[in-house]
């Protein structure tokens, strides 16, 4: 354990203060979340392409967790070599000490694998230099879905995240991010950035509406 007097401890501090305060947060905005995803699935039928792509690239991940597939040992070792990177990357970005992800550290860098999709980010960025539009839709919905069967797969395992962060945490701030994972990433599969920020705003939107009514 680092010296209280360092700054990386002071960080770790720091950070491990706002948790609850980011699962209120999080359990503010699950209907706000909601009701964006909702706005962008009825899109559907402006986007039917990328939409089907989308929903085939998520099936297909759903097909594979209903076989002996999700229980090998090579996809098990994927998802865990994706959660060691995952809370490298958050541990390095919060200067947190070597080692420090294992199980340990802060709520950020316990979550991190949780609620960051690091998985669907680079199968896009590869597929984007190698697949059409419509397939990099498919690519995301597979990312997508892979994402939150690996979190459902991680959470059941009883790792040393899950504990020490309980599932009182999980239901606060979790659900809802991962719900804004699904979101962005539909969003995304239909209409690239212009539709990640459109969805960023979709969510935003009542919120502002209602402080521009206020006030």
């Amino acid at each position: 354990m680092p010296s209280p007097r360092t700054f990386p401890y002071r960080i770790d501090r720091c950070v491990q203060s706002t948790k609850w305060l980011a699962a209120g947060i999080a359990t503010f905005l699950s209907p706000f979340i909601l009701h964006a995803l909702g706005l962008w699935i009825r899109q559907l039928a402006a986007f039917p392409v990328f939409s089907a792509m989308f929903a085939a690239g998520a099936g297909l991940v759903i097909y594979l967790c209903r076989t002996d597939v999700i229980d090998s040992p090579m996809v098990r070792s994927a998802i865990a070599f994706e959660r060691r990177c995952t809370q490298g990357i958050i541990s390095r970005l919060l200067l947190a000490p070597k080692g420090r992800w294992l199980g340990k550290g802060n709520w950020v860098i316990l979550a991190s694998p949780y609620f960051l999709p690091v998985a669907m980010i680079l199968l896009w960025i590869m597929s984007w230099f190698i697949f059409p539009a419509a397939l990099r839709s498919f690519v995301i919905g597979f990312g997508v879905a892979y994402h939150v069967a690996s979190v459902i797969i991680r959470w059941k395992s009883g790792s040393p995240e899950s504990r020490r962060l309980g599932v009182r945490f999980a239901i606060l701030f979790l659900v809802p991010a991962n719900l804004f994972v699904i979101g962005a990433g539909y969003a995304f599969a239909l209409n690239g950035f212009t539709g990640l920020f459109v969805f960023i705003k979709d969510v935003f939107r009542p919120i502002a509406a209602s402080v521009h009514w206020l006030f």
